[in-house]
């Protein structure tokens, strides 16, 4: 029997059974549209990361508490390890004439209160340079100067969000808003600049680090970000290394990373980190989609099984007249083929579908900078998977339908 007539038959007795087929494919369906769903959502959160590493430029650099090789924890800081940043080790960097900007950075989780509103927003206690790590701009009033900090003023800069829920059309500038349970008064608000190293700045207050270090009873900073200017990145790493290995007395001649209490960071090695991150999460996702799949095939073969038994007289009868082994064998295959065929079809628009309505979800609800793409490898991967799942599952009860003693099949009842 020729390959077109196989199949021709096999859609005919699918569209038979339009139901059943129907039901067979939506394990596929299910597993397709999944496994592209994941994928893309993986690979959307990869490019997220990597676009909020970037939005820093290649001229910065983090200092953070607790040792390193510049690739671990090199995402948000973390109170997790020993705290050893002071205000000491800001001022020694500040005072170096390759750094053109150094910032030192606390944050903490409090409710900001103003006329009876309260909402719970991300503190971040910051120097008079705070704003340059962002690449953000004043709208409205100043930002604190270097005598505020040193005075430990109770002065606030707030996201342009937070600014209208709290005071909608009122101007903040001059107002009294409390901090958790102290009074900061508002000097300025900052231009709408979106989520940066998955920030949102425009939910946030900003306070000089030394009073809010003050109201924490906090001696140590969380982070410090630099700006290196036109010094390569590795020679910059070491000479920070050398100075606080002088400012927290750590003998560490050989370099041995493992030895510091802090670590250094730069774009490049925050990428890498969220590169593997992102591949790992791909993979995770994809693998856990694609048990559906194999499920999927299970019910193909189940349900295959079935159809060879319902028509043990039909298989007879045709090899009363004439056909061969190979014919049935290619006759109930293709009908396995074409489930999957169709079913990862219908899973692979449903899960573009998908995908793309789950990034425009997360654009809404969480950044703009969520960028949607079409999963080429997801689609490829699940159509080869369907089709080769076709095969496989479909294999053995053709193979059983195939050796059927044509005398036992006319008689079976």
């Amino acid at each position: 029997m020729r390959l077109r007539d196989t199949f021709r038959l096999a859609v005919g007795n699918l569209t038979r059974n339009k139901g059943r087929a129907a039901l067979t494919m939506l394990g596929i369906v299910i597993g397709v549209s999944s496994v592209i769903l994941m994928l893309s959502i993986g690979q959307a959160a990869e490019r997220f990361i990597l676009s909020q590493v970037a939005s820093f430029g290649s001229d910065m650099m983090f200092v953070r508490n607790g040792p390193g090789d510049g690739t671990q924890g090199s995402g948000p800081p973390t109170t997790a390890v020993k705290q050893v940043l002071t205000l000491k080790d800001y001022k020694k960097l500040k005072q170096q004439s390759w750094i053109s900007s150094v910032n030192a950075f606390v944050m903490q989780d409090l409710y900001v209160e103003y006329g009876g509103l309260n909402k719970r927003r991300s503190i971040s206690g910051a120097t008079e340079s705070g704003l340059s790590m962002y690449d953000a701009e004043i709208d409205r009033g100043n930002f604190f100067t270097l005598e505020d900090v040193d005075g430990r003023a109770r002065v606030a800069v707030l996201g342009s969000t937070l600014a209208d829920e709290l005071f909608g059309q009122e101007d903040p500038i001059g107002k009294q808003i409390k901090v958790g349970k102290r009074p900061y008064h508002v000097i300025g608000v900052i231009k709408p600049a979106g989520t940066r190293f998955f920030t949102n700045l425009d939910k946030q207050v900003y306070v000089p680090v030394t009073t809010l270090m003050q109201d924490m009873n906090a001696d140590y900073v969380q982070f410090i970000s630099l700006r290196i200017g036109n010094t390569p990145p590795n020679e910059a790493k070491e000479r920070i290394r050398v100075l606080l290995r002088d400012t927290h007395n750590i003998d560490n001649p050989t370099g041995d990373l493992s030895k510091d209490d802090f670590s250094v960071a730069g774009q490049e090695d925050a990428a890498q980190r969220a590169g593997a991150i992102g591949t790992i999460l791909s993979v995770l996702l994809g693998s856990i989609a694609a048990i559906s799949l194999i499920v999927g095939g299970v019910g193909i073969m189940n349900i295959m099984f079935v159809s060879v038994t319902e028509r043990t007289r039909e298989i007879g009868l045709r090899k009363a007249v004439g056909a061969k082994p190979g014919d049935i064998l290619g006759q109930f295959l293709a009908e396995a083929v074409v489930l999957c065929v169709l079913g990862g079809l219908i899973g692979v628009a449903l899960g573009i579908g998908f995908s793309w309505l789950g990034i425009k979800v997360l654009q809404i609800y969480q950044s703009a900078n969520w960028t949607y793409a079409v999963p080429y490898n997801g689609i490829a991967m699940g159509l080869s998977v369907s089709t080769a799942i076709g095969v496989i599952f479909g294999y053995y009860p053709a193979q059983k339908a195939a050796k059927l003693n044509p005398i036992e099949a006319l008689q079976y009842e």
